[in-house]
C-alpha cells in the first residue's frame, strides 16, 4: 500500500509539473501570436489545422484598494444593483454555523477532497 501511494503522489507532482510548464509554454505563445496580429494588423492566424482569432477587448482593472469605488456606488445609489453574494464568506459563516437554519436549508453541502502537493525537500 505505501508503494502505490508513493507511485500515486510521484506521478501527481510529475504531472504538475508538466502541466506548469505548458500553461508556461502556452502563454509565451498566445503572447508571439498577439504580437504578430499586431505588427501585421490582422485579428486572423492561420496555422495548418486551425486558425486563431484575435480580438482586443477592454480589460477592466478595479483598484487594488475598492473602498472609495464602493463608497461612490453606493452614494449613488447603485450598490444593490451592483453588489453579488460573496461565496467565500458565505461558506465559512456556513461552516462555523454562524447563518441561520432557514439560509443553510437552501444550500447543499457535500463532500469533496483538496489535494495539495508539498515538496520533500528531497
Amino acid at each position: 500500500m505505501e508503494n502505490i501511494n508513493k507511485i500515486l503522489v510521484d506521478e501527481l507532482d510529475k504531472f504538475e509539473k508538466i502541466k506548469k510548464e505548458t500553461e508556461d509554454k502556452i502563454n509565451n505563445i498566445k503572447a508571439e501570436i498577439i504580437n504578430i496580429a499586431k505588427l501585421e494588423n490582422k485579428e486572423i492566424i492561420f496555422g495548418t489545422h486551425k486558425m486563431c482569432s484575435v480580438k482586443p477587448f477592454e480589460k477592466i482593472i478595479y483598484p487594488e484598494d475598492k473602498t472609495a469605488l464602493v463608497n461612490l456606488i453606493k452614494s449613488q445609489g447603485l450598490y444593490e444593483t451592483l453588489s453579488m453574494l460573496n461565496y467565500s464568506r458565505i461558506s465559512s459563516k456556513i461552516h462555523k454555523k454562524e447563518l441561520s437554519q432557514e439560509i443553510i436549508s437552501l444550500i447543499k453541502i457535500e463532500k469533496d477532497f483538496r489535494l495539495i502537493l508539498i515538496d520533500r525537500g528531497i
